[in-house]
């Protein structure tokens, strides 16, 4: 249909324009219909020609958009891998200082194991070294008294030394003449007593009843005076005591002088 209008138009600029023919109507004629094939021609071509261009710009509109969606879905995928790198990276964050708090905890309660398990291993060898202290020191115990006037002696007495010389310790009682032991151990005792010329005197060192020594001492004219001693293996709590076993309950028989004669009782830990 356009292409009918063309011609007709094409006709009529011909019949206004042109001038007087100088050859025949047929002459004419195919000199029209060759320009009117040549410009169907030339037009087919340039149609083609466009088509073929809009094709090819259609096609590279394709191309474009295709390359667009990609890129855009690139964008998109990158930013999805970014979310997710960030994700990740705070969720390693976390991990890793949950990670440092938990080991911090856990060294800091093993710290605590170990300094609890480091003392009570030093207070116990700090026992253990006080006790062997202990036990390789002797303590001091120690004691001497002496009676301070002359007496009778009737058996079965006891005799109390009230004047204390020294007493480390605390062991002898001033008041009973008894000596308890306070530490498990060795111990010396030793008695001196002066007697009455042509006097005697039998004494037993006793150790909770039980005699553990005894000795006779007589008076004669120089008032010469004798001692008798003891070795007591003794646990913590024993007694220890110097008892008149026989003598006179009547005058006197103990010659006490406090500037020549003294009548004493005394004890000592030799080994604990």
């Amino acid at each position: 249909m356009l292409y009918c209008k063309f011609l007709f138009l094409f006709f009529l600029f011909l019949r206004v324009n042109s001038e007087e023919p100088h050859c025949s109507k047929y002459d004419f004629e195919e000199k029209v219909l060759e320009k009117m094939v040549r410009i169907e021609f030339q037009m087919e071509r340039m149609k083609s020609e466009i088509e073929q261009s809009v094709k090819f710009v259609e096609n590279k509109k394709t191309e474009v958009d295709a390359t667009l969606k990609n890129i855009d879905q690139q964008l998109e995928d990158y930013s999805n891998n970014i979310e997710k790198l960030e994700a990740l990276g705070t969720k390693i964050s976390d991990t890793l200082t949950a990670k440092q708090q938990e080991l911090e905890k856990n060294i800091d309660e093993k710290m605590a194991k170990i300094e609890n398990k480091t003392l009570e291993t030093l207070q116990a060898k700090i026992q253990e070294l006080q006790t062997l202290k202990d036990e390789a020191v002797t303590p001091t115990i120690t004691f001497k008294a002496r009676l301070n006037s002359d007496s009778a002696a009737p058996a079965g007495q006891t005799f109390v030394f009230p004047t204390v010389l020294f007493n480390e310790g605390d062991a002898y009682s001033s008041r009973t003449g008894k000596f308890t032991a306070t530490t498990s151990g060795t111990y010396l005792f030793t008695v001196v007593f002066c007697v009455i010329i042509n006097k005697a005197l039998t004494i037993g060192l006793m150790v909770d009843g039980s005699k553990y020594t005894v000795a006779a001492f007589y008076g004669d004219a120089n008032y010469g005076c004798s001692t008798a001693d003891t070795v007591a293996v003794l646990t913590a709590g024993q007694m220890v005591w110097v008892e008149a076993l026989s003598g006179s309950s009547s005058g006197t028989i103990i010659d006490q002088d406090t500037s020549y004669r003294w009548n004493t009782f005394s004890g000592t830990l030799i080994h604990k």
